[in-house]
């Protein structure tokens, strides 16, 4: 049970500035402001599960869209048509493989670049060259082809979503059911079987109707 003190203590290590957007919605009330505030956790917790199922699965799938149009190798130098940027990156997690010791195989490559990569691969600049020639063919839905600006636009505010929760901010005022429906939709394009166990296993509904 926490005491005022302890709520003094709190608050000296959250910072009232983090607090600012829960004091606001407990009406300035700083115990229902701590309360809220550990909801969101909890809530930011619960969406582990179905971000971690679609990240994986979006890597996963362009890696192999890719390399059966490009070969495995397709991040190297010389084979896909990648940007000044996406070449960088590449760059980079080749170079943290190597400081890290680690062989620089394509399984490690791909498992080192970061969620904004691939959705940057998605953007209107490879709308002519890696969409058309390749990465469509990952995502279909109820068996047909999908837009390109669609699919960008789904993961790409998933990714926003996303990186919200890994640093630690408010989701609370989210329409978070739709926000988790739409992870489970997202990850149905890219594999409906991948999406139904995601949807299993993840604990948004119990945790979203606690309190």
């Amino acid at each position: 049970m926490r005491t005022a003190a302890i709520d003094s203590v709190i608050v000296k290590g959250l910072s009232i500035e983090r607090l600012g957007k829960y004091l606001i919605g407990a009406g300035s009330d700083l115990d229902k402001a701590l309360l809220l505030y550990e909801r969101n956790t909890r809530l930011s917790e619960a969406f582990y599960t179905p971000l971690q199922c679609m990240e994986i699965c979006l890597r996963n799938r362009l890696n192999s869209a890719l390399s059966a149009t490009y070969g495995n190798t397709w991040f190297n130098p010389g084979s896909a048509p990648l940007d000044q940027d996406a070449v960088m990156k590449i760059a980079d997690a080749k170079a943290y493989l190597g400081q890290a010791r680690k062989p620089i195989t394509p399984g490690a490559v791909v498992a080192e670049l970061g969620f904004g990569f691939w959705i940057g691969l998605l953007g209107p600049r490879y709308d002519a060259t890696l969409w058309r020639k390749a990465i469509y063919a990952a995502f279909t839905e109820n068996g047909a082809r999908m837009r390109r600006d669609r699919v960008h636009g789904r993961f790409n505010s998933l990714r926003r979503f996303r990186n919200r929760i890994a640093h630690h901010e408010p989701i609370f005022l989210n329409d978070l059911p739709s926000r988790h429906a739409e992870i489970i939709e997202a990850t149905s394009w890219l594999c409906p079987d991948t999406a139904a166990w995601a949807r299993h296993q993840s604990r948004f509904d119990v945790v979203f109707k606690g309190p």
